[in-house]
């Protein structure tokens, strides 16, 4: 190693000041990036905000998340102590944010994740018509393109598997006893804004770039007609990358989820509300949620 003193050994006081002025320059590299810095109002605003907006029109989960990039270690705990500093770029609404809820097509996003991740490393052959169907399960929230790669694929497994690579505690597959019924496997808010946010560190970076890239491509249109823009999507400026999810109903609940990467911010919002409150209140409510996160997050370093 070159001792960057060594060239002023000669004058002492020059050589003192070097090394004071290397330790400051040390000692700021050691400061954590402030929310400026980091891009953004500090997490905790998003989710307040979006606590608000929605109101009390049912329950809200709400997770915030910073994307976090490859590393040479290639550990997320090591990808985890690196950030750790950056607390304030990571927050949630508490209990109900970790608390179990049916994914709907939010599990769609892990099943695309598995399936990339075992084609690239061979454990699995994928079609050119499969890639197609991973695609618009995503883009379109197609469900029958989901229905046929859970069955291919072994979807259960699938979720395990991305549970486990992720260390995602409230992540499952559906019950033994329902089998095929996917949208009823199980995350949280907080799963799912962890998922997002080590995704670009922990899948191969074409494979990150592709699923990250067919939400930026949602449709205003689900493949079955269900109007998508609701929650995050549709009130976020620019091109986030976003999914939907809705489903009706688990014990006596109807579900709307909406999950977006706007920058390097990731945000996710978990709805659920009694199976007496309609499709358009839900979404009134959680459209709502969603403007109150673009009110706060449209700053130029955010985007």
């Amino acid at each position: 190693m070159v001792d960057p003193v060594a060239p002023y050994r000669s004058r002492p006081l020059v050589a003192a000041l070097v090394t004071a002025l290397l330790a400051v320059v040390h000692l700021l590299a050691l400061v954590p990036a402030s929310p400026a810095a980091a891009g953004g109002p500090p997490a905790d605003r998003l989710v307040a905000g979006a606590v608000r907006g929605y109101g009390q029109s049912g329950t809200l989960a709400v997770a915030v998340d910073r994307l976090r990039f490859r590393a040479t270690e290639g550990s997320i705990r090591a990808i985890e102590a690196r950030t750790a500093r950056r607390a304030e770029d990571r927050t949630d609404n508490g209990p109900v944010a970790r608390r179990p809820f049916p994914t709907a097509s939010m599990v769609k996003l892990f099943m695309a994740e598995d399936i990339l991740t075992r084609a690239r490393e061979g454990s699995i052959e994928l079609s050119q018509q499969e890639r197609v169907l991973l695609r618009e399960m995503i883009r379109r929230s197609d469900d029958p393109a989901a229905s046929r790669l859970w069955v291919r694929f072994d979807g259960a497994q699938m979720v395990r598997d991305v549970a486990a690579r992720y260390d995602l505690p409230g992540t499952s597959p559906p019950p033994s006893d329902i089998p095929g019924q996917w949208g009823q496997a199980v995350t949280t808010a907080r799963d799912v804004a962890r998922f997002l946010a080590l995704l670009p560190a922990v899948a191969h970076p074409e494979d990150s770039g592709a699923l990250l890239g067919w939400m930026r491509e949602a449709t205003p249109q689900a493949a079955d007609g269900f109007d998508q823009q609701f929650g995050l999507f549709g009130t976020l400026p620019g091109e986030p990358a976003v999914k939907q999810g809705w489903m009706c109903c688990v014990d006596g609940q109807r579900h709307l989820h909406s999950v977006a990467v706007h920058g390097s911010r990731v945000v996710v919002l978990f709805s659920e509300v009694p199976r007496s409150v309609g499709y358009d209140s839900a979404r009134a409510a959680l459209a709502a949620a969603g403007e109150a996160v673009a009110a706060r997050i449209h700053t130029p370093g955010d985007e």
